[in-house]
């Protein structure tokens, strides 16, 4: 099984309860406090950062993966970026819905499932670019930027497959405030129960 379909599939079973979170439970402050605004607005923030990131990810190593080690652009700054964007989906989400508990959650799925596959991709190119993999693995940190060591080609080749990606990428992470909206719809109207105000 490849990186790409382990990952996948881990996460698919881990965000069931997260899913079922994001239903059922909502936090106690009311929809117009400032509290509200400052936890939903840091939330569109945080998924606009995330989705940049990995978009930029998407499009340098799209195409190009297991071909050639990718060590310019967001990968001259950390080895993982498109994980670390992930990341930044995963808070921004759950602060987008308001939700605390979801958060928590989501990061128990996300940060190991990643870990776990992080490591296994390095081993991997560790054995397609020994020379250049350990001399990148020593320069470049794993998940922490280095906004020192940035550098990129003034152009870079974007394959078809990785543009398609991205847009996809970009119209399901855009809809995730549209999405915590109608849910908030449903609790105030009672289509959906509110079965956990957490503290």
């Amino acid at each position: 099984m490849s990186f790409r379909k382990l990952r996948v599939m881990l996460l698919r079973v881990g965000f069931l309860p997260i899913i079922a979170v994001a239903l059922f439970v909502r936090p106690p402050w009311t929809l117009d406090s400032t509290l509200a605004f400052v936890v939903e607005w840091s939330g569109y923030l945080l998924l606009l950062a995330g989705l940049g990131l990995r978009m930029w990810s998407i499009l340098y190593i799209g195409g190009r993966k297991s071909h050639e080690l990718v060590t310019d652009g967001p990968y001259s700054l950390c080895r993982n970026p498109l994980y670390v964007g992930t990341f930044l989906l995963t808070v921004g989400a759950g602060l987008c819905f308001e939700n605390i508990p979801m958060v928590a959650l989501a990061l128990l799925v996300v940060v190991p499932t990643h870990i776990l596959v992080v490591r296994m991709e390095e081993r991997h190119l560790a054995e397609l670019f020994p020379e250049d993999f350990s001399r990148y693995k020593q320069d470049v940190p794993r998940f922490w930027p280095a906004l020192r060591r940035y550098r990129s080609a003034p152009t870079v080749a974007v394959s078809v497959r990785a543009i398609r990606r991205v847009t996809v990428d970009a119209m399901a992470v855009l809809l995730i405030p549209e999405v915590e909206d109608l849910l908030e719809l449903f609790h105030e109207h009672g289509i959906l129960p509110v079965l956990w105000w957490f503290p």
